[in-house]
């Protein structure tokens, strides 16, 4: 990488490059796997010289002018993923663990379903997340080496993370917080191929096709768009396929080339310089135009839209008490009754003659291959299980030929197991396909309390991939299991796909069709003037003239943006290099130099942003509850411009607001903030005139630091604890929204995220809740109308909020003595009626509440319709008794559900346990038979 200055740190007498121990991180190191020295202004990397050569050779020449449509188009641009250079002789899929050259002797996880075995990675249901954010997930988490990392599983929202512009107006997610997302989601294709069907087909638009000695075919599709004719805006979407290489999408504004906008201009040198800034690694002069023909569009969409599967054969084989390899299992002739009764619970039974959907290679007119098969359609894909059982049998052959010519050629297998079989490995085996296998082994079979074990073994070059193998593995049979299996099958054979030996394949194929195209459809080679003249007839060339570099546009484009930037990996404590790509939709990191999404948020869930003084870094974004990513970006100027034009695009794209340093100061610790925060960090209440006040806290200012500890990693019970004993604190504080109300990433302010825990919650589950979080702040704000966002109370939130006037101890014993003394009001009423009262005390006025408010025209009026003698017996204090006490409520409510979910928790232990020991039993009985049988 060139750099114009490279400055050297030195790890050991640097304290500049030492997280502190508040931040989550004890160290961070800036040393390379081979043990140099990593410049500060050069992205760090723990890969080879190639990769760092062919990153460099495809770094596009603007990024901050071209918007990718999709991830696989930025990893494209950025030379991320794998280029294939051919296919190899080496033994892949099962066969791959029995190849005397593999020196891989496999990760060494094993259970009683599954053994550890050569070439292959176990899944066993305790695989750690990765997680690049610092949250209360990775504050604790005993970090790992990065070369461990091989079988850790990425969040569900990078793992599916795709489109980076919808261009299709299809709903792209809700607006809760990743934790409360579903986890169980078919992981995204190359959804960006329908691009071109979305953008280009029956539009006018222009293709380009030429052969590079180097590159191979390529083809080039442009379109122009406008996109507000109000304003004459308009934008150019290109797609550039490059032969092996990954397909690029973008687009780019009209304002930024050299010729004024709304000028007529020629198509070769609109191409030329469009190609310039998207791709110059491509030689204009070898790209013709095509032939004008339904026939060229027809050929471009299937080699675009090759990569997309929704048709899946499955093999499935049984595995009886004693069994565990390949020929044992071919061997089983007949069926029993817990097989049969998970393949009726995984699909449909159905007679394969005149069947007339997806048939997986399955003879539906002769019967050669059986009578009947499972087949399950699941969120638009078709699913052809091969089932050894009901395969042809044919005694005379010990190998099966006739089950293991389907079942051996399908990518995935499922190895079903019953009671006693003994582990799986696949180095049993003898297969070139099959590279995933999911073991499910049966318990109680045939009951009413059956259960399924879990366990899933790939080979090594397939990527990991979700939905997660849950710790404890065992599901119960029920719809949940049934859609988790399914999702679990086809992500599997999508990741195949994606493994090395098929995607050659795929490369291959997709340079043949492009060969093809540009053999057989390139137009007449078109004049180009003095150039071409001077050429062919005087040896020669006319200098071209240099083209200018492109104007900086003023519209947002929807597209991703991206920047090459360092960030902090909190699971394994370590710097990696990254491509930052930020959408007006959505916000990835792409790794670098394998092109895999590490991480993924929408721009709504962007609370905030702040400069950081930890070491290397210069910036916290925040998101979600307050988690922080800690990252800098890479400048060749050695200056912020990267930064500032990041900062500026975040500005644009999301709804956070740059975090401000505050410092509040009391003389002891006895003296009052003036202020009531909640978990999350949300400032629900601040009295006038107060300290906090003063300061310039205000209703709705969120925390999301707190003496360089980070609020997410903090409980309320420490938030407390802190401000109790502190007499000068330090706040990081994110200003609120226009109209008052906090910036929130998750518009659920009661999501059990805040205190770590991961419950789900779809997006059409939180819509039906009764109230929402703004429609709440709205009737509060109607109940006390003011132009201050610091004039309601503390009890206008239903959250769980802390009042800096008192500590724990007194609240609770006045909330017990307030409760102990009224006892007559409390019999007067029914039980409803008392909790509406004291959860909702009256709302009296005191010294706190702003002047707008004691001025407004509703007070006003209820001040006229109240007699004096009521307005003066409001009784100040007994109000804040009552505000108290809903506080304490409240808490005490959250703790039942609390113990509620941990009863639930203890009841399924409870459940595993009991069929543990049915099993123990069942074992010992059998034991105990066999012995005196001897």
């Amino acid at each position: 990488m060139k750099t114009s200055i490279q400055l050297q740190i030195n790890i050991c007498n640097t304290a500049a490059d030492v997280l502190p121990q508040s931040a989550g991180v004890p160290n961070t190191s800036a040393v390379s796997s081979s043990g140099g020295v990593v410049s500060t202004d050069q992205p760090s990397s723990t890969n080879s010289d190639n990769d760092a050569e062919s990153f460099n050779e495809w770094r596009p020449p603007f990024p901050r002018l071209t918007a990718y449509q999709d991830c696989l188009s930025l990893a494209a641009a950025w030379g991320l993923g794998m280029h294939p250079n051919g296919l190899d002789d080496k033994p892949t899929g099962a066969s791959q663990a029995q190849s005397p050259s593999e020196d891989d002797s496999g990760d060494g996880k094993h259970n009683e379903l599954l053994a550890s075995c050569p070439a292959f990675r176990n899944e066993l249901g305790w695989e750690p997340t990765r997680r690049l954010a610092l949250s209360r997930h990775t504050f604790d988490m005993a970090h790992t080496d990065a070369h461990e990392c091989e079988t850790w599983m990425r969040e569900h929202s990078a793992s599916e993370a795709g489109i980076l512009e919808d261009v299709s107006n299809v709903y792209l997610g809700g607006r809760l917080c990743a934790a409360r997302q579903p986890k169980t989601v078919i992981e995204p294709q190359d959804i960006g191929s329908y691009y071109y069907r979305h953008c280009f087909i029956s539009k006018n638009h222009i293709e380009y096709l030429g052969m590079d000695d180097a590159l191979g075919p390529i083809s080039v599709s442009m379109v122009r768009e406008i996109v507000d004719r109000k304003e004459s805006y308009s934008i150019y979407r290109m797609i550039v396929r490059i032969s092996d290489q990954k397909t690029i999408r973008v687009a780019i504004p009209e304002e930024a080339l050299s010729t004024p906008e709304g000028t007529d201009r020629a198509t070769r040198p609109l191409m030329r310089e469009l190609l310039e800034i998207v791709c110059p690694k491509i030689s204009f002069g070898i790209l013709r135009p095509s032939i004008q023909s339904p026939r060229v569009e027809e050929i471009i969409m299937k080699i675009d839209e090759q990569p997309i599967y929704t048709r899946y054969k499955i093999g499935i084989m049984l595995c009886k008490n004693g069994q565990s390899t390949e020929e044992q299992m071919y061997n089983n002739e007949e069926s029993t009754n817990s097989f049969d009764e998970f393949l009726d619970f995984l699909g449909q039974r159905v007679t394969l003659k005149g069947f007339e959907a997806y048939k997986g290679g399955l003879d539906t007119r002769g019967d050669t291959t059986g009578t009947q098969s499972i087949y399950s359609e699941y969120q638009a894909h078709e699913i052809m299980f091969h089932v050894s059982t009901l395969l042809p049998f044919t005694p005379s052959n010990r190998q099966q030929l006739s089950r293991k010519r389907h079942i051996g050629n399908d990518m995935v297998t499922i190895v079903f197991q019953e009671p006693g079989a003994l582990p799986f490995s696949p180095i049993t085996v003898r297969s070139h396909f099959q590279h995933v296998f999911i073991i499910v082994r049966v318990h109680n079979e045939c009951s009413d309390n059956v259960t399924y074990s879990v366990a899933v073994s790939r080979s090594k070059d397939v990527p990991p991939f979700g939905p997660p193998v849950p710790k404890g593995a065992c599901f119960s049979k029920c719809a949940e299991f049934h859609d988790w299996l399914l999702t679990k099958i086809i992500n599997a054979e999508n990741a195949v796909h994606r493994s090395k030996k098929f995607a050659t394949m795929a490369a291959r194929t997709r340079r043949e069709a492009l060969r093809d195209l540009v053999e057989n459809y390139v137009g007449p080679h078109q004049n180009e003037g003095a150039s071409k003249i001077a050429s062919r007839f005087l040896g020669g060339s006319v200098k071209r003239k240099e083209r200018h570099n492109p104007k900086p546009t003023n519209h947002v484009l929807r597209g991703a943006l991206s920047w090459l930037v360092d960030v902090h990996d909190y699971s394994t404590n370590t710097r990696i290099s990254c491509v930052l790509g930020v959408a007006q939709d959505w916000i990835v990191l792409l790794d670098r130099p394998s092109g895999t999404v590490l991480f993924s948020t929408p721009t709504h869930s962007i609370i905030g942003w702040a400069s950081s003084d930890i070491g290397f870094y210069r910036l916290k974004l925040y998101y979600d509850h307050g988690d922080q990513l800690l990252l800098r970006c890479y400048s060749e100027s050695c200056t912020d411009s990267e930064l500032n034009e990041l900062i500026r695009r975040l500005e644009h794209v999301t709804k956070g607001d740059e975090a401000k340093e505050m410092v509040l100061r009391r003389l002891k610790t006895t003296d009052h903030w003036g202020f009531h925060v909640q978990d999350e960090g949300v400032v629900t209440d601040v009295e006038m005139y107060q300290l906090a006040w003063k300061a310039g806290i205000r209703q709705g200012s969120r925390i999301v630091e707190m003496d360089s500890m980070p609020i997410s990693t903090l409980s309320f019970d420490k938030i407390c604890d802190q401000l109790a004993v502190s007499e000068c604190v330090r706040l990081l504080m994110i200003s609120p929204s226009s109209d008052g109300s906090p910036r929130r990433g998750c518009e659920d302010p009661n999501c059990p995220a805040v205190k770590g825990i991961e419950q789900m919650l779809t997006p059409d589950a939180f819509a039906k809740q009764p109230i929402t979080y703004h429609e709440m702040f709205r009737q509060k704000k109607l109940e006390y109308p003011t132009n201050s966002a610091s004039s309601s109370p503390a009890s206008s939130f239903d959250e769980r909020t802390f009042s800096f006037t008192a500590n724990k101890k007194s609240l609770e014993q006045r909330a017990n003595n307030i409760l102990n003394n009224r006892p007559s009001t409390l019999s007067s009423a029914s039980v409803h009626d008392n909790m509406c009262t004291l959860l909702n005390p009256p709302k009296c006025l005191n010294r706190a509440q702003s002047d707008e408010q004691l001025r407004s025209p509703l007070m006003d009026e209820l001040n006229r319709k109240a007699p004096l003698s009521a307005r003066e017996s409001t009784n100040e204090r007994e109000s804040g008794e009552l505000v108290r006490i809903q506080t304490h409520l409240e808490r005490t409510v959250q703790e039942k559900r609390a113990l509620e979910m941990l009863a639930q928790q203890l009841r399924k232990q409870l459940i595993q346990e009991r069929q543990a020991h049915d099993n123990t039993k069942r074992e010992m009985e059998r034991l105990k038979k066999l012995h005196e049988k001897k």
